[in-house]
């Protein structure tokens, strides 16, 4: 099962209004242990495969203790794996004088690479910049935390599937500590596949930590302006807002 903070509470809000009482889904008793973010598996204590997944759910900090958002957070896992978009995301879009194909190679670099990202809308559009992260990075948000780079990706392609339509626009983008940390801040509005086509929007920001080393991100840190009943209430009200067109743009 695989599952991303940046989809968390969109697809949490989602699956709470169609699968609120799948027992099935119930999460386990776990005790849960994150990976030390500056240590790193080493190629030989990797898992292979069939354990790596196996170990998604065991990765998994809980950052939440409330039964249903418990039960829904697995539930959003399964569903999102099993009728997510599997889209690969375009790693080629760029500007002309940056390999998006390899990592990067200078902070100035790093700095570049996450404007560009933002500016194509990577959490909506799935179109992100893989190298910039480190393998294991860690991407959290207010329900939960892990560390992995290619789950985030898939999950972030699996996105797809539930929106129609979407904007974003950028309220604060900051650099910070010499270049170290970026802090975002973006408003964001999607329809959702829906019959009745509901409009979520929310401010949605990001805090990006990144390495003096090896000039990668380490941390992908999430905050949301707005709380799980206001998401639920969003999705079943007439829309108050209106997204544009992109065809029209």
């Amino acid at each position: 099962m695989k599952m991303n903070a940046t989809t968390t509470l969109l697809l949490y809000l989602i699956v709470a209004t169609v699968l609120p009482c799948c027992h099935s889904f119930a999460p386990p008793t776990l005790t849960t242990t994150r990976q030390t973010l500056l240590s790193p598996l080493t190629a030989k204590d990797a898992p292979t495969d069939d354990e790596q997944e196996v170990d998604y759910r065991k990765e998994v900090v809980i950052n939440s203790k409330n039964p249903l958002e418990l039960a829904s957070w697995y539930a959003v896992e399964a569903f999102g794996k099993a009728f997510g978009s599997k889209k690969e995301s375009d790693s080629t879009t760029s500007s002309s004088d940056i390999d998006l194909n390899k990592p990067p190679s200078s902070l100035d670099e790093t700095l570049k690479r996450i404007q560009l990202d933002n500016d194509r809308s990577y959490f909506l559009s799935g179109e992100v910049d893989r190298y910039i992260y480190d393998e294991q990075c860690t991407f959290a948000d207010p329900f939960v935390s892990f560390d992995g780079r290619d789950r985030f990706i898939d999950n972030l392609a699996n996105l797809g599937s539930f929106i129609t339509n979407y904007d974003a626009k950028m309220i604060n983008y900051n650099v910070e500590k010499n270049g170290e940390e970026v802090v975002t801040k973006v408003m964001v509005k999607l329809e959702l596949n829906l019959p009745w086509k509901p409009v979520l929007a929310w401010p949605w920001g990001v805090t990006y930590s990144i390495s003096p080393d090896t000039y990668l991100v380490t941390d992908h840190i999430e905050s949301w302006d707005v709380s799980a009943s206001e998401g639920v209430k969003q999705i079943f009200r007439p829309p108050t807002v209106k997204i544009r067109s992109k065809s029209s743009e």
